[in-house]
């Protein structure tokens, strides 16, 4: 599958949610530790931005667990990346 990645820019503008909380633990970790992830894992991260804000939050706060095994390993990069 022939994947692109949407610029800095805009995966930072989609780090700009409707949720103070999301917006936050997002931004910080676009800024933070973007740029560690795998080419696959910032594949992933542009796919998570698509979720719904209310389903972002649940992955963040523990309350609901990915199914995607793919996700849920970039769930607990940003969620590690807070905790530190």
């Amino acid at each position: 599958m022939n994947r692109e990645l949407l610029s800095k820019n805009k995966l930072r503008w989609g780090c700009r949610r409707g949720m103070l909380e999301l917006d936050l633990l997002l931004v910080d970790f676009f800024d933070n530790s973007y740029d560690d992830l795998s080419m696959e894992e910032k594949f992933v991260f542009q796919d998570l931005l698509i979720e719904a804000d209310q389903t972002l939050l649940g992955y963040f706060m523990g309350h609901e667990i990915p199914e995607d095994k793919e996700i849920l390993n970039v769930v607990q990069k940003i969620r590690g990346a807070v905790a530190a």
